[in-house]
C-alpha cells in the first residue's frame, strides 16, 4: 500500500555526522578550542549565561522529561529574537512551551524523536519536527543530526569531588560525555543515580541552579473491566515467564497479579510502578 510521502516536518535525511572525538577524554571537546569557558566553572551562574555558548546553527540536545533544564530553555526562549537555525533535539518533551507552537520560527525549533502528551497535537499542526526512529538508535541518530551540539540537561547538585549526575535521565545524553560540551541545570531535588552518567565540575561549560520538585506521575486505578482483562492476562504467566509491559493501569494491574510466581524474567524498555512493586 502506498502511504505516499511524509509530511514535510517528518524529518528523513540524515547530516553527516559530526567529527569524532576521544570518549576517553572529556576534556577534548573544549580543547578542540570550540568552546571555552568564560566562566568559572567551579561556581554557578544564572542560566542565560548558556546564550553565550549559542550560535548560528547550533543543535541543543535535551533529555527526556525530568532531564529538561526548564530555567535554561526558558533564558533561550526569551532570547529567541536573537538565534538563527537553532534547533532543540529531544525525546517527550514534558513541559509546553512557546517553542512547540512554533512561535520563533526557524530561529528556534524543535526536533522530536518520540512524541508526548504535549508534542503530539504541536506535531499535528506542523509547528515541530519528527524523526521516525527505534528506541536503541536515538543516540546516534542525534549524533548524526548534529553539526554544532550542545547539550543542555539538568543534573544533581555536584557532590563533594565536584561530580554531577544526570540523575533520572541517564539516556541518550550520557552518551554525549566527553563528545559534546555541557551546560546543566543543577537541581536539589534530583536523586543521583551512578553509571556512566556522571560529569565533573571541569567538564562543563557552567552550571545554574534550579530547585525545584520533580514532575510525577500518579498510577491511574483500573476500573472493574481493566481488573478482568488484567485476570485474563495473568493468567496465562507462568514460572519462569519472560515479561514487558507498558505504561497504564492494565499493565500495573497484571503485574500486581504475579507476586506468586517465580523466577520471571523482564525484557522491557522501562520500569513502571507495577514493576517495583513486583
Amino acid at each position: 500500500m502506498d502511504l505516499g510521502q511524509p509530511p514535510d516536518h517528518v524529518l528523513t535525511k540524515l547530516i553527516p555526522p559530526f567529527p569524532g572525538r576521544n570518549p576517553r577524554n572529556p576534556l577534548s571537546v573544549l580543547a578542540r578550542g570550540r568552546y571555552s569557558c568564560l566562566m568559572n566553572p567551579l561556581e554557578p551562574s544564572t542560566a542565560d549565561v548558556v546564550l553565550q555558548y549559542i550560535r548560528p546553527g547550533t543543535d541543543l540536545v535535551v533529555p527526556i522529561a525530568n532531564g529538561e533544564p526548564v530555567s535554561v530553555l526558558d533564558a533561550i526562549e526569551a532570547a529567541a529574537d536573537s538565534l538563527q537555525n537553532v534547533r532543540v533535539h529531544q525525546m517527550h518533551a514534558l513541559h509546553d512551551r512557546p517553542t512547540l507552537h512554533g512561535a520563533f520560527g526557524d530561529r528556534l525549533r524543535h526536533v522530536s524523536y518520540f512524541l508526548s502528551h504535549i508534542t503530539r497535537p504541536c506535531f499535528a499542526a506542523g509547528t515541530i519536527d519528527l524523526v521516525p526512529n527505534n528506541f536503541s538508535e536515538v543516540p546516534d541518530l542525534i549524533r548524526l543530526r548534529s553539526q554544532d551540539p550542545l547539550v543542555i540537561s539538568a543534573a544533581s547538585m555536584p557532590d563533594r569531588h565536584g561530580y554531577f549526575s544526570l540523575g533520572t535521565s541517564a539516556d541518550y545524553v550520557s552518551s554525549f560525555i566527553g563528545r559534546a560540551p555541557f551546560f546543566l541545570e543543577a537541581n536539589p531535588q534530583m536523586p543521583r543515580t551512578f553509571g556512566r552518567n556522571q560529569l565533573h565540575v571541569s567538564q562543563v561549560l557552567g552550571w545554574c541552579v534550579r530547585d525545584a520538585p520533580l514532575v510525577e506521575i500518579v498510577p491511574a486505578l483500573p476500573d472493574a473491566v481493566e481488573r478482568r482483562i488484567a485476570e485474563f492476562v495473568a493468567e496465562r504467566i507462568s514460572d519462569g515467564a519472560v515479561i514487558q509491559a507498558g505504561i497504564g493501569s492494565i499493565p500495573n494491574s497484571v503485574l500486581a497479579l504475579l507476586h506468586d510466581r517465580k523466577n520471571l524474567g523482564i525484557h522491557t524498555e522501562l520500569l513502571s510502578d507495577g514493576f517495583v512493586e513486583l
